[in-house]
């Protein structure tokens, strides 16, 4: 029988031999290997033409082995963004990192005029991407071999700032005249904005709106745009499909029959709702469940009629605009999906608007990303985490946040919200639940 080699495995094999070349030269010529640490190697000084070819031919079948590993699928998905190479040239980054030091996100925010939020995003970003900087200890930055290149070396600092801010947006403005549409022509609106809206955290102050240079969010906008509205809710159902984002986690992991009370029928409100798919895989699932979705009066038209039958007389809808009081009382609100849209400004608006409602005792049950700190997931997973929330932040001024950002945004709300539990369920989505004890 007859065996034929994967392309993968030529591929491989091909890295494994040149990498091995260019390994043995290095060290019989005594010279460093390669390496992200601070004090690595910037110029490898290899001269040999045969090792040059061999390091070569190695770059470019890792790449080719990449892109088989990844499949065709992976070149739909944006390639990764300029955005933070941009802020860390425009603010002059490397230079406010001490050199085999330390600094905090925070001081380091305070030294460029930006949140700690968007620094933490921009360099996260640049060291999953791009290995500048590293984070030896949580919300601490640190120099690799890139960044102190580029701290201690002022005409790269000089070329980095003409590439990322005069070059490239220049190359991006021709191809969006000949209506080319990138990822990256919205993301070179975000540093203008951040400037422009003074870091102010509206919805409709971010890069997206200077790029449709509209005043709208762009929740308004897809209500005045149809089509850009169909090609938006496709693409997220999509995505929601691909990444496992599901609603499976919340009605399986969550004790929602512990709501009612002797065999009655508990009531639950889900905030920003949609069409009620969420509503109805609860209804199914617990049958002493009431489930009323809120959401605004175009999202919700003509969803009652695509209720199953059997459970229709348990599963409602009302129109509710989540910044304005609740009217409904409940023993639990859901908020799924909702907080990553928002900054921590109108989280802190929605928490506040349920407060006329709620007993003591009520729940929220909250469904929603707690990112992980960096290294503590997949490879792959913190790659979509980190794309996500670049993305956040050019669409809605929002961010996915760690665990100890959802227990700031929920004590700023009111301290008497306590959180009774936070879980990932499966290395998932999260849930929070909060209890009122007002």
């Amino acid at each position: 029988m007859i065996s034929h080699t994967s392309k993968m495995t030529e591929l491989a094999a091909r890295i494994s031999e040149n990498t091995a070349k260019v390994d043995a030269y290095l060290r019989s010529q005594g010279l460093p290997s390669p390496s992200f640490h601070e004090d690595g190697p910037v110029d490898f000084g290899i001269e040999d033409e045969e090792i040059q070819k061999a390091q070569e031919e190695a770059i470019h079948s890792s790449m080719e082995l990449q892109r088989l590993l990844q499949g065709p699928k992976q070149f739909y998905r944006p390639v990764p963004n300029i955005l933070s190479l941009q802020a860390i040239s425009k603010y002059e980054i490397a230079t406010k990192v001490p050199v085999h030091g330390q600094i905090s996100f925070a001081e380091l925010g305070q030294q460029c005029g930006l949140s700690e939020v968007n620094v933490r995003r921009f360099l996260r970003y640049a060291m999953f991407f791009h290995k500048v900087f590293c984070e030896p200890r949580q919300g601490y930055v640190a120099h690799t071999a890139a960044s102190r290149f580029l701290a201690e070396n002022k005409v790269i600092q000089d070329k980095r700032v003409l590439l990322m801010l005069w070059y490239v947006p220049s190359r991006l403005r021709m191809l969006e005249c000949h209506h080319v549409y990138l990822t990256d022509i919205l993301f070179l609106q975000t540093l203008r904005a951040i400037d422009e809206f003074n870091g102010q955290e509206e919805p409709n102050q971010t890069g997206w709106n200077l790029y449709h240079q509209t005043t709208d969010s762009p929740w308004d906008y897809y209500d005045t745009h149809p089509e850009q509205a169909r090609r938006f809710f496709s693409t997220m159902a999509y995505e929601t499909e691909q990444q496992d984002r599901s609603n499976t986690v919340l009605v399986n992991s969550y004790p929602w029959s512990s709501l009612s009370h002797d065999g009655s029928q508990a009531t639950v409100v889900d905030l920003g709702g949609s069409r009620g798919v969420t509503a109805t895989a609860l209804a199914q699932s617990v049958p002493n469940l009431k489930v009323i979705v809120q959401d605004i009066p175009s999202m919700i038209k003509g969803a009652k009629e695509g209720i199953l039958s059997e459970i229709a007389n348990r599963v409602d809808f009302v129109a509710h605009d989540f910044f304005t009081t609740q009217p409904l009382h409940a023993d639990a609100y859901i908020i799924r999906h909702v907080f990553h849209n928002w900054s921590d400004t109108n989280v802190t608006r929605i928490l506040q608007a349920l407060i006329p409602a709620l007993h003591k005792g009520a729940k929220i049950v909250i469904n929603d990303y707690i990112a992980p700190p960096p290294g503590v997931t997949s490879p792959l997973k913190e790659q979509r985490l980190r794309e996500m929330d670049m993305t956040m932040l050019t669409l809605c001024n929002a961010y996915e946040r760690e665990s100890q950002d959802w227990k700031k945004v929920i004590e700023q709300a009111d301290s008497r919200f306590k959180i009774a539990q936070m879980l990932v369920p499966n290395d998932s989505e999260g849930i929070i639940e909060i209890v009122w004890e007002g």
